[in-house]
């Protein structure tokens, strides 16, 4: 068994432990519930880990860790109400409101 990550938060370790498992990588979230013990443990000590079960899997594991925690790239849309150009993350024209559902 062996530590492969510290995740911000619980939300963010479990989807990045669903990815994996999904993947074969079997794995286990530690410090779930020992947040709420913040002040009184450092905060290095109360962020959830997950652990890989197998080292084998480490290799796989950190690629698939890789590509979660970078974001992929989006083509840039320009605005069909507005006329803006916008990057391609955004789900939403800042000027208008205009949502990508309403694209053309």
């Amino acid at each position: 068994m062996r530590r492969l990550v510290s995740a911000d938060n619980l939300l963010i370790a479990t989807l990045w432990a669903r990815v994996l498992e999904d993947a074969g990588v079997r794995c286990e979230i530690r410090n779930r519930f020992i947040g709420a013990a913040l002040g009184e443990l450092p905060a290095d000590c109360v962020s959830p880990e997950i652990w890989i079960l197998n080292e084998r899997d480490l290799n796989a594991a950190t690629l698939l860790l890789d590509e979660l925690r970078t974001p992929r790239g989006l083509a840039a849309w320009r605005c069909p109400r507005c006329a803006e150009e916008l990057e391609g993350q955004f789900y939403q024209c800042w000027n208008c409101a205009t949502t990508q559902h309403q694209r053309g």
